[in-house]
């Protein structure tokens, strides 16, 4: 256990943590899908895509040199903590797209395995559709602009064809806020409407909002105090379409 989280085990030897608020997670979906066996199955199919997700991330990162700290699953999906971020625009392209490959491949496993079930095994016929309908909406939430969310860094990595790091990370900021907005209101919404799950579109808004900010701060003071390393040389000096 550490702080609130429990360790699941290790692979490619990066440990895996579950957050406790993943036990509300697990309890919604029991709730809203009436079923406890259906239920406690969506919720591990859920834990193992994100898992996989946050190891496309992971492993992308490592076969640039950089390592994992960790990887833990909470209420609000995952998350990898990488100990240092790839530093070339190309580089954190390729970094933050790996997860929602991962994502849509095993969208596309779970819709082929669901058409070789037989009739009658409803439940893993379920089991499988589910995974693929869930990985394909974990895939393209993950890819909208929401800076720090994947998407968001994504559309940084862009920006840096144009603007420097802190520039870029500014840019990308403040169009992750205008999601947080939106996704905050649609949040509002949905509880208004008596849904289940709008408090959670309100937790995700509030984290880009601040972690955003808070990367933002982080990058600024990097560039201004950082010591240049024979990569920083690299991606200012190498020309593009090899230095985005």
């Amino acid at each position: 256990m550490l702080n609130g989280k429990y360790k699941l085990g290790e692979l490619f030897d990066i440990p895996i943590y579950v957050d406790a608020s993943c036990i509300f997670l697990l309890l919604m979906m029991v709730v809203n899908s009436g079923s406890l066996t259906f239920g406690v199955g969506a919720a591990l199919v859920l834990a193992i895509s994100i898992v996989a997700h946050e190891l496309g991330h992971a492993l992308t990162a490592a076969a640039f040199g950089y390592r994992t700290r960790d990887i833990t699953i909470s209420l609000l999906g995952g998350c990898a903590s990488l100990i240092a971020l790839p530093r070339k625009a190309w580089k954190e392209f390729l970094t933050a797209l790996a997860g929602p490959m991962v994502s849509f491949v095993l969208a596309g496993i779970g819709f082929v395995l669901f058409g070789t079930v037989p009739v009658h095994n409803r439940w893993l016929a379920s089991m499988f559709y589910y995974m693929g309908w869930m990985n394909v909406m974990l895939g393209a939430f993950n890819l909208l602009p929401g800076f720090p969310m994947d998407g968001g860094r994504i559309f940084r990595s862009v920006m840096r064809i144009f603007f420097n790091r802190e520039k870029a990370t500014l840019i990308a900021m403040w169009v992750g806020r205008a999601l947080a907005i939106v996704l905050g209101f649609s949040g509002l919404d949905a509880i208004l409407s008596g849904g289940s799950w709008g408090f959670v579109r309100i937790l995700i808004a509030y984290m880009i909002w601040r972690e955003g900010y808070r990367e933002y701060l982080a990058v600024r003071e990097e560039e201004r105090y950082r010591v240049w390393t024979q990569e920083d040389f690299e991606a200012r000096v190498s020309p593009p379409p090899y230095d985005l």
